[in-house]
């Protein structure tokens, strides 16, 4: 096929016509960025602008959205922050209601608990006055620990007849000192057995009532064991009320048992 010269000199003038059409074109430019507003539309002329500068710059139209973002955020951990300062608050509060509400409990406890012994010493301390033997008479011997209830008749110092199964109280006794004595085997017994037992001990109680009636609490303050022949730390007067109690010891009765009583109001 041979070529056609006037067709060769047709496509050569369009060539030079678009290349001047072209040359009269603005250059693009790099510097310059168009930032879109949002929703609005990049007029014809800088599309290509800013579609170059979008590649340069990662799409600056996108900045504002990040900072509306982070702005979000910060807020939502702001008032996350306060939310859960609040709640530690009342946390905190509630736990303080609670530890005093148990400090009240325990405090009314403590104090039902207290009402309730003071009632219940109370009502003991009536039970036992209620049930207390009551004390009345005249010469008469009570040791309660002994089951021991006897009547005292009195043996004058000057007495040559043998004493009979009786308490008796010894006018040989010097000043502030009741004596007393009987028969280990008779009246006496309860204080024999009770010695060799060990209930007689310091401390116990025995109750005296005196020929006017008057009635008196004595306390074992001393317990002794003597022949019969050692009296006189039996019958010594004494510095004070006081009570000597006296029976035999022994298979044969060779001993004395001696006890002293000193009043206890």
């Amino acid at each position: 096929m041979q070529s056609n010269p006037a067709r060769h000199r047709v496509s050569h003038r369009l060539l030079a016509l678009v290349l001047g059409l072209a040359a009269t074109l603005p250059a693009p430019s790099f510097a310059t960025t168009a930032r879109l507003v949002d929703g609005e539309s990049p007029p014809a002329a800088v599309v290509n602008r800013w579609a170059l500068d979008a590649r340069v710059d990662e799409h600056p139209a996108d900045r504002p959205m990040v900072l509306r973002a982070s702005q979000a955020v910060w807020r939502f951990e702001a008032r996350l922050a306060a939310i859960q300062a609040i709640a530690a608050q009342q946390l905190a509060a509630e736990q303080a209601a609670a530890e005093q509400a148990a400090a009240e409990a325990a405090a009314a406890t403590a104090a039902a608990q207290k009402a309730a012994a003071a009632r219940a010493a109370a009502q003991k301390a009536a039970a036992a006055k209620a049930t207390a033997p009551a004390y009345a008479g005249k010469n008469r011997l009570w040791i309660p620990t002994l089951g021991m209830s006897r009547s005292v008749a009195d043996f004058a110092c000057t007495r040559s007849t043998p004493p009979a199964n009786q308490v008796y109280r010894w006018g040989c006794a010097g000043a502030n000192n009741v004596y007393l004595f009987g028969h280990a085997w008779g009246v006496m017994k309860p204080l024999h057995d009770g010695y060799l037992k060990g209930k007689v001990r310091k401390g116990m109680v025995v109750v005296y009532a005196d020929g006017k009636g008057g009635i008196h609490r004595y306390k074992v303050t001393e317990i002794r064991v003597v022949t019969p022949d050692q009296t006189d730390w039996a019958i010594a007067a004494q510095s004070k009320s006081s009570m000597t109690l006296q029976t035999c010891l022994g298979a044969n009765s060779e001993q004395r048992l001696l006890v002293r009583l000193v009043e206890s109001g």
